[in-house]
């Protein structure tokens, strides 16, 4: 064998050593999913935690200190959220549960007063009210059987406790593993992403707390069934953008319309403009200060990560867009040279006049 294929039998063993490596790692990551799923579900807690830590590490007390005093706050809130909210929940779900069959006729006899002359589209509404009513039941069985969860959530609370513990090494770590002419951006790009997420996690209190409230006050009053539940939907969905409130609303309503059709009507009324309201004047403001983010790649970033990792990628979806758009805008349009132009390009655009930005 000559020297040159020598040469050329040892890049291609390079090569292909390359290629399984890859395709390993890529097994492996594909396999550990849903482990880095929450590896990335308690970094961002963690992120979130860190801030009044921080702040009580300013104010002279130790690093252990503050985390515990921050993590007995949080179990103190917790717990009197439950003590005010899950004995309620406890006492409703089933009577609500075993209302669900005279729901479900009331739902039937009014479906068929309005959709008479429209056996088939009566038929497919029906279908998916009763859907819709399973799917509850079914979800409050599963949730109150399964141990798991259970387990996987003390692991997650002592991993996000060592995380907010003792963060220091950790940072250390990704920062020594950036090239040097990378740490300053890296720097940046990480400082800004846990910015954006202090401001998720306040943004969803205030927007979810104002949501739950609100409907809880309004079903209450218009006596809809399960008042409590939905208001704890409520409260959850500022998790999903825009969508969230929307999608909340689709059982209430459909159980208002089960009491009266006048009173799904208020209930389809009031949570459309709830969600408007908020959604267009309050949350803009209170996430505009922290996160910057375009709604459009909020709602993208929710979708996607649902599609592709189901519940646990929407909860991290807005925290994850933070962090694509931080690192983003450091690595690489932070390097790009300033366009005077740049307005009036996108005038041109908006105008559908190609050429003219620059003229």
């Amino acid at each position: 064998m000559s020297q040159s294929d020598g040469e050329l039998f040892k890049t291609l063993s390079r090569v292909l050593l390359l290629a399984a490596a890859l395709v390993a790692l890529l097994w492996f990551i594909y396999e550990i999913q849903r482990v880095l799923l929450l590896f990335i579900l308690t970094l961002i807690l963690a992120l979130a935690l860190n801030a009044p830590v921080t702040w009580l590490e300013r104010k002279k007390l130790s690093r252990g200190i503050a985390t515990l005093l921050v993590f007995a706050g949080l179990l103190a809130v917790v717990g009197l959220l439950g003590w005010l909210v899950v004995p309620r929940l406890i006492e409703e779900i089933p009577n609500f549960l075993n209302d669900i069959p005279e729901m479900i006729e009331s739902l039937a006899d009014r479906m068929t007063a309005v959709l008479g002359g429209h056996p088939e589209i009566e038929r497919q509404l029906s279908q998916t009210v009763e859907w819709i009513f399973e799917a509850l039941a079914g979800l409050w069985r599963y949730s109150t059987t399964i141990v798991a969860s259970v387990v996987l959530g003390l692991f997650v609370v002592a991993l996000l406790l060592y995380m907010v513990a003792n963060p220091r090494p950790l940072l250390r770590t990704y920062v020594m593993a950036m090239p040097p002419r990378h740490r300053d951006a890296a720097e940046r790009a990480f400082a800004r992403a846990s910015i954006m997420v202090v401001g998720w996690v306040a943004s969803n209190v205030i927007l979810g707390s104002m949501k739950a409230v609100a409907s809880y006050l309004f079903l209450t009053f218009m006596g809809v069934p399960g008042a409590i539940l939905w208001s704890v939907l409520a409260l959850f969905s500022a998790l999903i953008p825009r969508l969230g409130f929307y999608l909340m609303s689709i059982p209430p309503v459909v159980v208002a319309f089960s009491v009266d059709a006048m009173t799904a009507l208020w209930a389809a009324l009031f949570y459309t403009a709830l969600s408007e309201f908020l959604g267009n004047f309050v949350a803009p403001k209170i996430r505009s200060e922290t996160m910057d983010i375009h709604p459009v790649f909020l709602l993208f970033m929710t979708l996607a990560m649902g599609i592709a990792f189901g519940v646990i990628g929407v909860l991290v979806a807005s925290p994850v867009a933070g962090f694509v758009k931080a690192y983003f805008d450091e690595f690489y349009l932070a390097r790009q040279p300033a366009d005077p132009e740049l307005d009036k390009r996108v005038e041109a655009m908006m105008n559908r006049q190609p050429g003219s930005g620059a003229a």
